[in-house]
């Protein structure tokens, strides 16, 4: 048999290799990659910031610890760095009590230690310093192989330090471009709208013979939108977050609790959708031999359905009174009963939909 030449050209071996080494650089123009990139110059600027203070100004021996708790205390929300940035000195305040306790009646040595980690993991574990629990058992262990247990200026250093860095991780965070990023929420919401109406149109046009009828696929489809659910969600919180506290929260008028409610209807209309997946998935009676005019007039208006959810402000009008007229054409006694229960399924399935997107015509106001 003759060998198969598969020689690649020379540019499509260069497209691809170019391809898969961008792959590894996030995109710049992601509103995700660049808040990062502003957190983290804003973390280096803090650390910088409070190590200057603490060594050149002020002088102090344990000035390490100020870019330290600075970097901790920069976070992804103001609100945030407020509560963390408490947790921190609390911790480290604990973590250097607890190194002075332990060599108090201890003595210096590995048994001090041993008990300063111990206690200090457990003191770690409490609900108010919980996020910043390891920084106990760091602490103490910083203290206690430093020697530095039984020096009272030194150990008030570190508190100052602490303080310092503290504070000024804080004061950048707030003033300098304090996050406040909700374009990842609206997109991902939007999307997840979007992905939606594809799916209504696309069992639409496989019920009415433009494509392959596959249920399983359609559930496996709605199964993702749900993991996406999970996802938006979880930045609307964020979202929420960053509005407390933060001097920028006039700067963007995106309402977190309209899009939580927005995202809550495209929830349930995901569910719905499998429902009407489920419902041709069972049916008696396969849906190349449905009903010929309601397998017509339902389709289109479960395609209707798919556009008015993937885009509400295209204009099209209600779709109720459509389903309405739908229903009484389909109230007649001479439908077999394995056919019945099939129309009327669907029927509350789209009925569910219409009202779930009549609820919410378009995207709340930016």
């Amino acid at each position: 048999m003759p060998a198969t030449d598969v020689t690649v050209p020379r540019d499509e071996w260069r497209d691809r290799a170019r391809a898969r080494a961008t792959s590894f650089v996030p995109p710049l123009r992601s509103p995700r990659t660049r808040s990062d990139l502003v957190q983290i110059l804003k973390a280096v600027l803090a650390a910088v910031l409070a190590w200057y203070v603490a060594a050149h100004l002020l002088g102090l021996t344990e000035s390490f610890m100020a870019p330290w708790t600075a970097m901790l205390t920069v976070h992804a929300t103001v609100y945030r760095s407020f509560t963390r940035g408490g947790q921190v000195v609390l911790a480290s305040l604990a973590g250097i009590l607890l190194a002075y306790l332990a060599v108090e009646f201890v003595g210096q040595s590995p048994a001090a230690l041993g008990v300063a980690l111990l206690v200090g993991m457990l003191l770690g574990r409490l609900r108010p310093i919980r996020d910043e629990g390891s920084t106990v058992a760091t602490t103490a262990l910083f203290v206690v192989t430093a020697g530095q247990a039984e020096q009272g200026p030194v150990l008030l250093d570190r508190v100052v330090c602490t303080g310092v860095g503290v504070a000024l991780g804080i004061i950048v965070n707030f003033v300098v471009l304090a996050p406040l990023d909700d374009r990842l929420a609206r997109q991902e919401v939007d999307a997840l709208r979007t992905q939606l109406g594809e799916l209504l149109r696309d069992m639409a046009d496989a019920l009415r013979g433009d494509g392959e009828v596959d249920p399983l696929a359609w559930l496996r489809r709605s199964r993702r939108a749900e993991d996406r659910v999970g996802r938006a969600r979880e930045l609307l919180r964020h979202t929420r977050e960053a509005r407390r506290g933060n001097p920028r929260r006039r700067s963007r008028q995106l309402d977190p609790v309209a899009y939580e409610t927005l995202l809550l209807r495209i929830d349930e209309g995901i569910a719905q959708a499998r429902a009407i997946a489920r419902t041709v998935q069972h049916s008696p009676v396969e849906p190349a031999r449905w009903d010929e005019d309601f397998c017509e007039v339902w389709t289109r208006l479960l395609c209707d359905l798919g556009e008015r959810v993937a885009d509400p402000e295209a204009g099209l009008p209600s779709l109720r009174p459509r389903l309405n007229s739908l229903t009484q054409q389909m109230s007649r006694e001479d439908l077999p009963e394995v056919e019945w229960p099939v129309y009327g399924a669907l029927i509350n399935s789209t009925r569910s939909i219409i009202n779930i997107l009549d609820e919410v015509l378009t995207r709340p106001q930016e």
